[in-house]
């Protein structure tokens, strides 16, 4: 009996080496196959390895989705509620077949006459063209990404912050402009909306301002120091209105014209090619200006020109960006479109042209549409823009040769009367 169980430890001992044994000369095996593959196969099994990764990093991501659901859902909703132009500018390639004759119309026009600039034409919220001509093709970019200083034109822009203010309550077209600065003369019978349809009495000569002012500090001082008032209520076109205009939008909002133009306008409406003279670099794709007679002006644009400008004309906007802000100003984008009338439109009679908020109204007759239009010069920049009542037909011309000879804006009228015409397909 002692010697069985002496056996049967032999036995199990010797069971237990062999199998040792065999789990060694596994391993030894398992390694040296993954040698071999490491050599033989190097980027197989790389890609094999970075596979499961992905898996694991796929579930894992998988997870954090869904317990973060609601950030999806928000983000979702931002890209929803992201600004869409009424106008496709994306497409202005192709001018759609029904309006082919008009842009056939508008080119034939054009060839008959002398012009330089960029012109943007859009019908029933259509681009029918958008082309650069005269010196303005001698840049190295497309028309689409031309831009120009806008001028007088900026006057709209002033008058559109003023708008949202007043639909936020913060102000009121009665409210008086000693409000704000009281020494100014005859401050306290001066309408926001006198100032708007420059019947406030305000002059400023610009004949005496100083080219010594570069800094917008110096100007707002110069402007409260300098700016005189004569008793009449007549229209009397001044720029010192929008200065000062544009000096209370940044004493109610705390931050500079130009930030809150950015931060109302021009983020919300996602405009690329629209900004101020401060922010001009070769990117912005400036049209350069030539003179009357065909020569390139050379002399840079001095700091104090554009200073003295302050919400009267230092910015440089293209076409399109100018068409998105108008349109959207329409659709009621900046604010209750009651203020929006009560900003631009006036009572008056048939036939009688009105100024106001940096816009010029027309009724063409008594039982035909109204018009508005704008015009600007700044340092040989000349531009044009005229446009319906709810901006579904607009003519933007943006010249870089002021003609004295107003040759840019009867063809500004022309190229308006060209695309009001009524369309039908021929038989």
């Amino acid at each position: 009996m002692k010697k069985s169980r002496i056996a049967y430890d032999k036995l199990k001992r010797k069971q237990k080496w062999i199998g040792l044994l065999f789990f060694i000369v596994g391993v030894l095996m398992s390694i040296s196959i993954l040698i071999t593959l490491l050599v033989i196969y190097p980027d197989e099994l790389t890609s094999i390895i970075k596979s499961d990764k992905t898996t694991t990093q796929t579930i894992i991501s998988s997870e954090t989705k869904e317990s973060s659901q609601p950030t999806t859902q928000s983000s979702d909703k931002n890209k929803e509620e992201a600004f869409v132009p009424r106008t496709n500018f994306d497409q202005t390639a192709s001018t759609p077949l029904l309006y082919q004759p008009l842009k056939q119309a508008l080119e034939q026009n054009i060839a008959t006459r002398e012009l330089s600039g960029t012109l943007l034409a859009i019908k029933d919220n259509q681009v029918v063209m958008y082309n650069s001509f005269g010196f303005a093709k001698d840049v190295s970019w497309e028309a689409q990404d031309s831009t120009y200083m806008i001028a007088s034109i900026q006057k709209f822009y002033t008058a559109l912050l003023i708008s949202t203010l007043i639909s936020e309550q913060k102000l009121t077209l009665d409210t008086t402009l000693d409000k704000f600065y009281p020494e100014i003369p005859g401050s306290n019978q001066i309408t926001i909306d006198a100032l708007l349809s420059m019947t406030s009495g305000l002059k400023l000569d610009s004949s005496k301002i100083p080219t010594s002012i570069k800094e917008q500090t110096e100007w707002e001082e110069y402007v409260l120091k300098n700016t005189t008032h004569q008793n009449s209520n007549k229209w009397d076109y001044s720029p010192v209105n929008f200065n000062l205009l544009a000096m209370i939008v940044q004493k109610i909002t705390g931050q500079t014209y130009e930030e809150y133009f950015k931060k109302t306008v021009k983020e919300p409406l996602n405009l690329k090619q629209t900004g101020f003279y401060t922010d001009l670099s070769d990117n912005t794709h400036l049209v350069p200006v030539y003179e009357e007679n065909g020569t390139l002006r050379k002399k840079d644009i001095p700091n104090y020109a554009y200073v003295r400008e302050l919400g009267t004309g230092n910015m440089f906007v293209s076409p399109k960006d100018f068409a998105t802000v108008v349109q959207a100003t329409m659709d009621g984008k900046f604010g209750d479109l009651n203020v929006v009338k009560s900003m631009w439109l006036k009572d008056s009679p048939y036939g009688t042209t009105y100024y106001k908020s940096g816009l010029y109204r027309k009724v063409l007759d008594e039982n035909g549409p109204t018009i508005f239009w704008g015009h600007g010069i700044f340092r040989g920049y000349e531009p044009t823009v005229i446009f319906n009542n709810d901006a579904s037909d607009m003519v933007i011309y943006f010249s870089n040769q002021y003609l004295t000879n107003k040759s840019n804006t009867i063809a500004t009228k022309e190229f308006y009367d060209i695309i009001s015409q009524n369309i039908t397909f021929n038989q």
